[in-house]
């Protein structure tokens, strides 16, 4: 048996706050997670922004330090997501699970999966231990996580209310655009967390552009990949203007991902 270590306890201890109503739903219990950690972050700091804003309040170091938390809590969401990803692929697709299995000499403890145990192996705060995690169970070698993000993610989908993403896409930017952000966001993280003397340079374009990345880019991968295995996944309704979760779309319904007026909307209604 595999020896028991700190890593292992912990990825199994990720069980137990990944979302305990949906625990028989592993893709939509990470989408549900998905959307909920990112609507809570997205909505205190753009509440501070506002309120900022509504009193002619000057850039002080309270909002920087609130600014370079949400930016370290975005990449908390990215790592969280991109790890639970990674173990359903693991434990979902057949052929992934069985070459996964063939190659485990030793028998697996404390009940673990063989997608939690692989997990273990890779460190997804990191960009490049990320894409090879990906690069690992998909058999590819990418260059870089962005890689992944092909334009067929977005097939389908509204423009206006991911202008970033499209513009990036049409002037042929989207790659170099993504890396950068993605660097520049890891970036920020590593030194909010590694030095106290650091204050972000709050600069509102940038973080927009950090915003699109780690919040809507992740919700229609996820989506892909749930179309791909047949699983629940957020949709927009073209005719009747509503948004739901399913696993059967209908001809009329697209992947979704919520922006920021979104999570930030107090004016939903819940129809049948």
């Amino acid at each position: 048996m595999a020896k028991i270590t700190k890593k292992l306890l912990e990825i199994k201890k990720y069980r137990e706050t990944r979302n305990p109503y949906n625990e028989n739903d592993f893709m939509l219990a990470i989408t549900s997670n998905l959307l909920n950690n990112l609507g809570d972050r997205n909505n205190f700091i753009h509440k501070e922004l506002d309120y900022y804003k509504e009193n002619n309040k000057k850039l002080d170091t309270n909002l920087k330090i609130a600014t370079g938390l949400y930016v370290c809590s975005l990449i908390t969401c990215w790592e969280t997501f991109f790890r639970d990803l990674f173990i359903f692929l693991c434990d979902a697709d057949p052929i992934i699970k069985a070459e996964l299995n063939n190659k485990q000499e030793e028998e697996i403890p404390i009940d673990l999966t063989i997608g939690e145990f692989t997990a273990r192996k890779y460190n997804f705060q990191n960009l490049a231990q990320t894409k090879d995690a990906f690069d690992f169970i998909l058999h590819r070698e990418s260059q870089t996580i962005t890689d992944y993000f092909t334009a067929d993610v977005f097939n389908g989908i509204i423009h206006k209310d991911y202008s970033l993403i499209f513009k990036w896409i049409h002037d042929g930017s989207f790659k170099e655009k993504v890396d950068f952000v993605l660097e520049k966001g890891f970036e920020i993280r590593h030194k909010v967390t590694h030095d106290a003397n650091y204050l972000i340079d709050f600069d509102s374009k940038l973080l927009s552009e950090i915003e699109c990345v780690f919040q809507i880019i992740p919700q229609f991968f996820i989506a892909s990949f749930a179309e791909k295995y047949s699983q629940k996944r957020l949709v927009f309704n073209l005719k009747k203007r509503y948004i739901r979760i399913t696993d059967t779309p209908t001809e009329d319904e697209k992947n979704y991902a919520f922006n920021v007026k979104d999570f930030m909307a107090d004016d939903y209604e819940i129809v049948e």
